[in-house]
């Protein structure tokens, strides 16, 4: 596996130029032509140059090579050993971390990729790169089809480029892409997570399946929950690919966040079945950890393109129900219809409406909660990227573009993810 200071073979990069010849010292040598002459290597003189950012302070010289001379522009330089013989490793650049004008040589994962024409007829490849921090567009122009071939939508890939931004958004430029293998890579590092500890989401839903008073449905809660691999993968799996809580720990994350809002409201409104109301905001995305998967890049499985995550938990609650053996069906009947009504209407992908008081409770508050954290999200999302403006790109969240409000970009608590 190579190591990130060594990410591409010398036959990808410019041939290093000739040595000069030394002019005798009774030679005179033609005067320079000025400071800003041109580079005398024809590798790198059309190469295109990074443009600074006035507020950025200046990239420090380029090591130096073996020889006393300095590292042609765009090659990587020699890698600093220490004593003993040991190569000091790169350390990795995160997406969150990237400034305009600088050059960078990394790994990413590949989110999405397509190959273009240009008017002048000129190929380029338009994708997006993400890590653990963050995304950002990335443009690869004078493409081939071979280079097409290293962007595989959730696959690793190593590039080296430069970082620009265009139309107030930071966007990256590749010039030299390969194909990365998954041996030896930490996929933890391109896995968003959740600002909250995953630790202390976990003891809080303990509590929260703790205050059940109803003992069906309390004793329904503590056999799903007491499978090892169920518990692990609510807890850690996202609850969704993209829209909202789309990082480790976003389904639990989702849960509690909504739980809360059930709670006053079930407080405010004591004609509601407090226990059934929370158990349906504890069981109504389910059946993602089964729809999604919760590697790099939070793709679809399978099963979950075949059957949805509202066909696939309320069949992973029925399994628990006949275990049991002993649940009342009305129970049985009311908790089910909270999973399968929970998105609201027939083309949204629910097979019925809800019904109940508590049904419809659920839908109106999880939804709130989703659409907001996927607007916070966003919102912070273009932020860091430093598009600044008033209005969103457009958001599928809200099927439209978002208004953030002029100077926004200096208000507002809100936590990246």
């Amino acid at each position: 596996m190579a190591k990130l200071g060594d990410l591409f073979p010398d036959e990808l990069l410019p041939p290093a130029p000739p040595p000069k010849p030394q002019a005798p010292e009774n030679v005179s040598r033609p005067p320079a032509a000025g400071n800003n002459a041109p580079p005398q290597n024809p590798n790198f003189q059309n190469r295109p140059r990074p443009i600074i950012n006035p507020a950025q302070q200046p990239r420090p010289p380029q090591p130096q090579q073996q020889g006393g001379k300095a590292a042609p522009p765009g090659m990587r330089p020699a890698p600093q050993v220490l004593p003993g013989g040991e190569v000091r490793k790169m350390e990795r650049t995160f997406i969150r971390d990237l400034i305009a004008g600088q050059e960078i040589e990394g790994i990413f994962l590949v989110v999405d990729a397509t190959l273009r024409a240009a008017k002048n007829g000129s190929k380029y490849i338009q994708s997006t790169f993400c890590d653990k921090t963050g995304t950002i567009p990335v443009r690869h122009w004078d493409a081939t089809d071979r280079d097409f071939t290293c962007y595989k939508i959730n696959g690793y890939i190593k590039v080296r480029g430069r970082v620009e931004t265009y139309k107030n958004a930071m966007q990256m430029i590749a010039f030299t892409v390969q194909e990365c293998e998954e041996t030896g890579i930490n996929p933890s590092d391109f896995l968003p997570i959740s600002v909250r500890p995953l630790d202390e989401m976990e003891r809080e839903f303990d509590a929260l399946l703790q205050s059940f008073t109803d003992p069906d449905i309390k004793r329904l809660l503590l056999s799903i929950f007491s499978d090892p691999e169920t518990r692990t993968k609510y807890m850690k799996g996202p609850a969704a690919t993209a829209v909202h809580h789309a990082w480790v720990g976003g389904l639990v994350e989702h849960v509690l966040s909504a739980a809360k809002t059930a709670q006053a409201i079930a407080e405010q409104r004591p004609f509601l079945n407090r226990d059934l109301l929370i158990a349906g905001v504890i069981l109504h995305d389910i059946g993602k950890i089964e729809e999604l998967d919760g590697g790099p890049g939070f793709t679809y499985t399978d099963t979950g393109r075949l059957c949805g995550h509202i066909v696939l938990g309320a069949l992973l609650v029925e399994r628990h129900i006949v275990k049991l053996g002993d649940f009342p069906k009305e129970k049985r009947d009311l908790i089910v219809h909270l999973i399968l009504s929970h998105h609201g209407e027939l083309e949204y992908g629910s097979p019925v409406k809800p019904y109940t008081a508590e049904a419809v409770a659920l839908h109106h508050l999880e939804c709130l909660d989703a659409k907001v954290q996927g607007i916070q999200s966003i919102i912070e999302r273009e932020r860091a990227a430093g598009n600044e403006g008033a209005w969103t790109d457009f958001a599928r969240v809200v099927d439209g573009r978002i208004y953030k409000g002029k100077g926004s970009g200096e208000s507002g608590t809100a936590q990246s993810h």
